[in-house]
């Protein structure tokens, strides 16, 4: 019990706050204010999204992350892309889109404290420059827009 109160508690508060005020704002513009059992479905897959890296961080005693690494990005990206527009599981949805706004606000919080994101590029083999840093940012987040969007339009 005490590494699940660490984990919550590890949480920055606006973390909490943003992924909250995008999880309602998602199920109002899909379901508006008619809550039903998929909606309650989303918001657990999302609540859940929203403390899984850190959980596995802690379980697995990773440092440095392998999820914080733009290797991870970019498989994730296709993974959730893949399972916003193929799943039928709001559960899974909640899951991945949760997931993937906590890599973003992970990047925004480091590129707004140096200006660079040279630790999620640790992995590649020459030097990628910040100007190209945040347009791959940029990228991620115009995706991320994207499949918030499919999302709330499926099925």
């Amino acid at each position: 019990m005490p590494i699940i109160e660490k984990i919550i508690r590890k949480k920055p508060l606006l973390f909490l706050l943003v992924t909250l005020v995008y999880l309602f704002t998602i199920m109002i513009l899909k379901w508006g204010i008619h809550v039903t059992a998929d909606t309650g479905l989303f918001l657990v897959g999302g609540f859940v999204g929203l403390y899984f890296l850190d959980a596995a961080e802690e379980f697995f005693r990773l440092s440095p992350s392998p999820f914080r690494t733009i290797i991870f990005v970019a498989l994730f990206a296709i993974v959730s892309f893949f399972v916003v527009t193929s799943s039928a599981s709001y559960l899974a949805g909640g899951l991945v889109l949760s997931i993937y706004l906590t890599i973003i606000l992970w990047q925004i919080g480091e590129w707004l404290l140096f200006k660079h994101l040279n630790s999620w590029y640790r992995m590649w083999a020459d030097p990628v420059v910040p100007k190209n840093q945040l347009w791959m940012l940029i990228g991620s987040i115009v995706l991320f827009i994207v499949e918030s969007a499919l999302f709330v339009r499926s099925y």
